[in-house]
């Protein structure tokens, strides 16, 4: 089994965007197995900034991002498998909150994600690696891997950044401050 993607947590990994710099501290995910949709909610979005040209690029990204988001194209390959895409990109507590919407057609397509599913035991599992963080009250970590009944919805969240060291803690700021330079880039 993989690891979790990446792309849970890094918002421009969605968009097959290089060089991704905007990362959420928080995510959620959410997989709707009847249905066949996973929802990502991505909460506390920070880039690591080390000049004003590393702030340049970041409000450059976003202006892609938010380009994408509103003609809703620009997807990353690894998404290819699913179907229907949708970003949302709300603002709540006076922070850009993306939500992400995917609707597969197959189990095995979430393996794009790290989430395997195992229709002989009929559970999801996504590997264990303690330094994404991973809480969920819908799972049980068995070994090395946290399990989910595949008959109902599970939500899992992520929190990466917790251990972040602090040399990168002190150049962290938030995505709200970095664009706040630009006001036609907060919506």
């Amino acid at each position: 089994m993989e690891q979790i993607a990446i792309i849970f947590f890094v918002l421009t990994s969605f968009l097959g965007m290089e060089d991704n710099t905007i990362a959420a501290d928080k995510t959620i995910v959410t997989v709707y197995p009847r249905r066949q949709i996973v929802e990502i909610t991505q909460q506390d979005l920070f880039a690591i900034v080390h000049s004003n040209a590393d702030a340049t690029h970041v409000r450059k990204q976003w202006s892609h991002i938010l380009a994408n988001s509103q003609q809703g194209t620009g997807w990353a390959k690894a998404l290819a498998p699913f179907p229907s895409k949708t970003i949302t990109l709300a603002t709540v507590n006076n922070q850009i909150q993306p939500q992400l919407t995917l609707s597969y057609n197959d189990e095995k397509d979430l393996r794009a994600m790290g989430i395997w599913y195992e229709a002989d035991k009929n559970h999801f599992s996504i590997n264990h690696v303690p330094r994404d963080d991973l809480q969920t009250t819908d799972g049980k970590l068995i070994g090395n891997y946290w399990v989910f009944n595949a008959d109902k919805p599970f939500s899992f969240t992520l929190e990466p950044f917790k251990a972040l060291p602090q040399v990168y803690q002190n150049l962290k700021q938030p995505l709200t401050q970095i664009l706040a330079e630009d006001d036609a880039l907060i919506q």
